[in-house]
């Protein structure tokens, strides 16, 4: 497997991720199983510490690192869940 670094896929456009299949298939793999990690650290964090947070915070930090790393796609996922962060705030302000 070929990684592109985050320059190169900046370059050729931020929505490019979504015309190559193999770089939308490698972001949705990302996306799942951070979710499935932050679940995991959600059920396995004590009750009393706020897991939901944690949990949320352990799969933006695995994305993040992944970035961090060099996985180019790492990036665009790293962004949704940035832009689902924002609106879920919104979302609670509003309806909350």
């Amino acid at each position: 497997m070929q990684m592109l670094s985050l320059a190169v896929v900046l370059d050729a456009g931020f929505w490019s991720v979504l015309t190559d299949s193999r770089q939308l298939g490698l972001a949705t793999l990302i996306a799942a199983g951070a979710i499935l990690f932050g679940f995991l650290v959600r059920r396995v964090w004590p009750r009393s510490m706020n897991p939901l947070l944690f949990g949320w915070l352990s799969a933006t930090a695995l994305v993040a690192l992944l970035a961090y790393l060099g996985v180019a796609t790492a990036g665009f996922v790293l962004a949704l869940f940035i832009a689902a962060a924002i609106l879920i705030a919104i979302l609670a302000l509003v309806f909350n």
